[in-house]
């Protein structure tokens, strides 16, 4: 699959240029039309039937390097920012552990979109909008965005879950976008997935914040690992179940992860802490009904 990449205006100084369309308008637009002709059948295929596909180099090393120095620049502004921001590892929140900078003990960069320029726009790169218009159609939302750290010596795992578990939106027109920054190894914690788990519908869960996962794992046999470089992408269906495990290396694991929704879909409350409003509208309507 080849999307091509629009030289769109680059808010940010002295970073890469990103495939970002900006319309001139205060509101969100849609981006030009794609170069290529469509996404690749049989990847598509293997969405509706294993719920996931890779996309190598869905961005540039200079695009990747841009989302690094952007990350450390987010880092390096606390505690001047958002409480739900800057997010650390249990051990380093604690004191059990002790990191050399900040930056290697942090866990996440929640909802980073919402409060960052940067990553508002790295949501609407004209690569990742082209797969959402295949996958969920026009009507585009930013449900939840976040770089996944993963930092050597202090990290743990993130349990086995789906994410429209969190986000309870019917019909599941949801996905996840995981871009790998570095590479992402069986031995550093890359995605581990259960292919066709999105089939099944969303299983029991259980657990508070990070620790809301599967109240049942699956058999060894049933999981396949993703291994990543950077620039590469796992797209994977918004009820496919996965899991990370900590990183057991030396080295950085970081990515970048965006959920989108359909502007169209229901979403089921019931007091459901995980309620959070989209962050963006990407392309198309917002007119997501609460029940």
């Amino acid at each position: 699959m080849t999307f091509s990449i629009c030289a769109g205006a680059d808010q940010f100084v002295e970073l890469p240029k990103l495939g970002v369309y900006d319309c001139g308008a205060t509101s969100p637009c849609s981006p030009p039309p794609l170069a290529s002709p469509g996404m690749d059948p049989a990847l598509l295929k293997q969405y509706r039937e294993d719920g996931y596909f890779v996309v190598r180099d869905l961005l540039g090393l200079d695009e990747v390097e841009a989302i690094c120095q952007q990350i450390t620049r987010v880092v390096n502004q606390h505690p001047a920012v958002p409480e739900e921001l800057i997010q650390m590892e249990p051990a380093v929140a604690s004191g059990e552990k002790t990191t050399e900078s900040l930056e290697l003990g942090v866990r996440k960069l929640f909802r980073v979109a919402k409060h960052n320029a940067f990553f508002r726009q790295l949501a609407s790169h004209e690569s990742l909008v082209a797969i959402a218009r295949e996958l969920i159609g026009p009507d585009i939302l930013l449900i939840q965005s976040m770089t996944l750290m993963k930092p050597p010596g202090v990290s743990v795992e993130k349990i086995w879950h789906q994410d429209n578990a969190y986000f309870r939106v019917d019909p599941p027109d949801l996905f996840g976008l995981w871009i790998a920054c570095d590479e992402a190894t069986v031995e550093n914690g890359c995605m581990h997935v259960m292919p066709g788990s999105h089939l099944g519908g969303i299983v029991e869960h259980a657990g508070p914040g990070d620790l809301y996962g599967a109240t049942t794992i699956p058999q060894v046999e049933e999981v396949v690992a993703i291994p990543l470089s950077p620039g590469d992408a796992l797209v994977f269906h918004g009820e496919l179940l996965h899991f990370t495990p900590p990183n057991q290396t030396a080295s950085r694991r970081r990515a970048v992860q965006y959920h989108y929704v359909s502007g169209t879909v229901t979403r089921r409350g019931n007091g459901n802490p995980f309620d959070y409003d989209p962050e963006a509208v990407i392309a198309g309507r917002n007119e997501i009904k609460r029940i």
